[in-house]
């Protein structure tokens, strides 16, 4: 039983599948990928080639990808809109690859109102309706059944950014309650902050087992959003077990239910 099985099938594209060389390239070592049954995989396989003929891919600061890592971005960027449709990534055209990751300034204001400006190490940024940038190394690394995906955590961003908003709230089918979606999200949020908060702060690629997910998810309920959705595609047990209504939400949309 594949990793969708549970999930409603809709068409992808036209497009040829990608080569069944580079399909191995790309799935080696990425459980999510590997678990998918073989109706699944065949539609992920041409949503990529699709992914690769309308994205433009910009190398940026020397960055040198090759066709597997470009295909390896397509894959991992169309795995959460196998029912959703390209539609959803209709409002933007460019993936910029930088060689490393790149540092970001950013700011937080706890509860009595006291502001803290650090510098934050990134693998990836979107923009408003803009490019996606993304850090090859960090590319490389995804996927791979620690619950960390970069491809996958932009492109929630952009999945979300759609209603005009990036809130962690992406737009929902009619099927589906907006105020359900915020009560779990908001409930399990709160719960994974305190979790972060109670143990201290650590970097990007936080791996600690007493979590559930990647500790940056406790930023912003944007961030949680973007992170969970990592999670549930490459380490699904981990969210399924700390949060099962936000789980079985992101099963859902993630449906096209």
């Amino acid at each position: 039983m594949g990793f969708f099985s549970f999930l409603r099938r809709r068409d992808a594209s036209d497009y040829a599948e990608l080569s069944a060389e580079l399909w191995a390239g790309i799935r080696s070592g990425r459980p999510a990928l590997a678990s998918l049954d073989d109706g699944d995989a065949a539609a992920l396989r041409r949503l990529a080639s699709w992914f690769l003929d309308v994205k433009e891919f910009v190398p940026i600061g020397g960055a040198e990808p090759d066709e597997l890592d470009e295909a390896t971005i397509a894959a991992l960027a169309c795995l959460p809109i196998i029912r959703l449709g390209t539609a959803w990534y209709d409002d933007w055209t460019t993936v910029l690859v930088a060689p490393e990751g790149f540092v970001h300034s950013m700011s937080t204001m706890d509860d009595a109102g006291v502001v803290t400006e650090y510098d934050d190490e990134l693998s990836g940024r979107v923009t408003e309706l803009g490019p996606v940038l993304l850090s090859l190394p960090d590319v490389r690394e995804s996927g791979r059944g620690d619950g960390y995906n970069v491809v996958v955590h932009e492109m929630a961003h952009k999945l979300d950014e759609r209603d005009g908003a990036l809130d962690g709230c992406p737009p929902l089918p009619r099927t589906m309650s907006r105020r359900a979606w915020r009560d779990a999200f908001g409930a399990a949020y709160a719960d994974f902050r305190s979790r972060v908060e109670s143990g201290g702060r650590g970097g990007r690629r936080h791996r600690a087992s007493r979590l559930p997910m990647d500790e940056y998810g406790a930023e912003s309920p944007e961030e949680f959003f973007a992170v969970a959705c990592e999670t549930f595609f490459d380490a699904p047990h981990r969210f399924r077990n700390a949060y099962p209504e936000a789980f079985d939400l992101l099963g859902r949309f993630f449906g096209g239910q």
